[in-house]
């Protein structure tokens, strides 16, 4: 049976599995902050910026009002969806019950918090699979001590939620990531510290609006024209020209209280459709034909 655990750590030797715990706690909440910060930053830029493509206002607590579309939208994904609690940190820790060492197996999609983890000083890295050759950097004696290992703390490798034990980082009951909305965190807040360049994808939305929505270009072949690098110089100078210009700044005050008397530039939405038409004119020879045309 094919064996692969690449998320496998190992625990210094008579480390206290619930201090350690603590020490995670301390040492990655921060970090989790900051990818939430980002998340954040996007979800909200994506709000106020479509309050500006369709001439409106921005209503008040806009923040909140996009972090609870998300949850919702959160809520009706399958936990095996790709795009569900894409932030998770979340651990298996189960003990060698010959050695006492305990082993780990590590879930999160984020760099930053891998990284993290790893800098800790009671944790080596400990993966084991059997579907290709061991890193050349282990002996033979090695890798068969970490195949045991595992055998051990996962007898005949029964699933993580039957042989060890779970701590995740935070729930969905932990206000953590909804406390970010009220960003408060000054020069440092770690949303608005966060905000995306905005003008390019604007004006990369509004084109693939008139490729797929309006002229009824199928999506694969509609995104991989706007992403080609001769598109993305066209679409970028547009940005410059036509919309940086006439973008809001994103402030909390923005995002908490809205602007009741604020709609984006008429003439920069008229502008920005007739170019988006016009780069569709001529570049449509060029674009597959469109299913049913």
């Amino acid at each position: 049976m094919s064996t692969k655990i690449h998320n496998g750590y190992r625990l210094a030797e008579g480390t206290n599995v619930f201090a350690f715990i603590r020490r995670v706690r301390a040492a990655l909440d921060p970090v989790r902050d900051r990818v939430d910060g980002a998340l954040l930053a996007r979800l909200f830029t994506n709000a106020v910026d479509s309050c500006w493509l369709r001439g409106e206002t921005v209503p008040p607590r806009l923040a909140f009002t996009a972090f609870n579309k998300w949850e919702d939208e959160q809520k009706k994904l399958a936990d095996t969806a790709r795009m569900k609690d894409p932030n998770r940190f979340e651990m298996c820790l189960g003990e060698d019950p010959e050695t006492g060492r305990i082993l780990v197996r590590l879930y999160t999609e984020r760099t930053a918090m891998r990284d993290a983890f790893e800098a800790m000083g009671e944790v080596e890295p400990y993966s084991y699979w059997n579907n290709y050759d061991a890193p050349a950097a282990l002996t033979e004696d090695q890798w068969e001590e970490r195949r045991s290992a595992w055998e051990r703390v996962m007898p005949d490798y029964a699933p993580p939620a039957e042989t060890m034990l779970t701590f995740v980082l935070r729930t969905d009951a932990n206000p953590g990531t909804l406390m970010l909305c009220s960003m408060d965190g000054g020069a440092e807040d770690p949303v608005l510290g966060r905000i995306p360049d905005r003008a390019e994808s604007i004006v990369r939305t509004r084109y693939l609006h008139q490729l797929v929505t309006v002229n009824g270009i199928d999506v694969i072949p509609a995104f991989r024209h706007v992403g080609s690098e001769r598109i993305g110089t066209m679409l970028a100078g547009l940005a410059a020209m036509i919309v940086d210009p006439h973008l809001w700044e994103i402030t909390r005050e923005l995002l908490l209280e809205g602007d009741p008397a604020r709609t984006a530039d008429p003439g920069a939405l008229v502008s920005l459709q007739a170019a988006c038409e016009s780069l569709y004119e001529a570049e449509k020879a060029t674009l597959p034909v469109p299913a049913g045309a």
